[in-house]
């Protein structure tokens, strides 16, 4: 069992390690700076999950917000 832990971490840490390790030596060299590294990191793990930010989430959030107004205000005046 804890090899199996072992094992996963390994492989799931590793590729993170790398990628932080190779961005803090471009914000050393000055290639990007650090607002930058850190934001291609987050844009990287995300894509590693699977998760993409959309527009249309902003858009059915929007959406939802102006359902919720409509019937509140809706018992309102009811």
């Amino acid at each position: 069992m804890v090899t199996l832990l072992i094992l996963v971490l390994f492989y799931t840490a590793r590729p993170l390690y790398w990628k932080i390790s190779a961005t803090v030596h471009d914000i050393r060299n000055n290639k990007q700076t650090v607002r930058q590294g850190l934001s291609q990191i987050v844009i990287d793990a995300q894509k590693s999950v699977g998760w993409f930010p959309r527009d249309s989430d902003s858009q059915l959030r929007s959406n939802t917000r102006r359902k919720l107004l409509h019937k509140a205000f809706s018992t309102l005046v009811a």
